[in-house]
């Protein structure tokens, strides 16, 4: 049965604009499952929308509709409350974003495949960097 990988933002902007680590790393993971989370769709669509970029828009929307958009969950707030509660007794630096997609990405059982260090610190989050 194939891994299931879940693209975070970094890995979706880097392979949008062609960056070679991120086109590697898809190439190593494509005949996995690849999902994304919604709000990395959101993240990556308001971007490009937010600064009138409307081909990067109409890419992203594209690149997006490849892959299953796994929603934000009650069960996903409870372990988002959990990471953030965690990180904050650990006195670790908390993106709020960060948490919400690292909460969307266990709940499915998934890989998060990301170039940002801070998922690092997660307790129970699979990663894989490129």
């Amino acid at each position: 049965m194939p891994n299931v990988h879940c693209l975070e933002t970094s890995f979706l902007v880097d392979f949008l604009r062609g960056k070679e680590p991120a086109v590697n790393k898809y190439e190593e993971i494509k005949n996995e499952k690849l999902v994304t989370t919604s709000i990395v769709a959101w993240e990556i669509l308001r971007g490009s929308k937010l600064v009138g970029k409307m081909k990067e828009y109409e890419n992203a929307v594209r690149l997006l509709s490849r892959f299953r958009v796994v929603p934000f969950t009650i069960t996903s707030a409870k372990i988002a409350s959990e990471i953030e509660h965690d990180l904050k007794r650990k006195g670790k630096d908390v993106n709020l974003i960060d948490v919400l997609i690292a909460a969307v990405a266990i709940e499915e059982g998934s890989i998060l495949v990301t170039r940002d260090e801070g998922y690092k610190h997660i307790e129970g989050l699979k990663v894989e960097f490129y």
